[in-house]
């Protein structure tokens, strides 16, 4: 899945996706395009980490 979608499912940013690709916390590979990359994010990755419970910060999916 294409980071836009997992941050819908999420409830979060783009960049917040983008941000724990590249710490690891949500499983997703590099695929290699000319001028760059894009990610593909794992959808049971991204599930996984929408259910888990926030410890701190503005609760996801709700606007400010």
């Amino acid at each position: 899945m294409t980071p836009h979608e997992a941050a819908t499912l999420i409830g979060c940013s783009v960049r917040h996706v983008r941000v724990l690709c590249n710490k690891g916390i949500l499983r997703a590979s590099q695929k290699e395009m000319p001028g760059g990359f894009y990610w593909v994010v794992n959808k049971s990755s991204a599930l996984a980490y929408a259910n888990t419970p926030q410890k701190q910060g503005y609760p996801r999916g709700k606007k400010r």
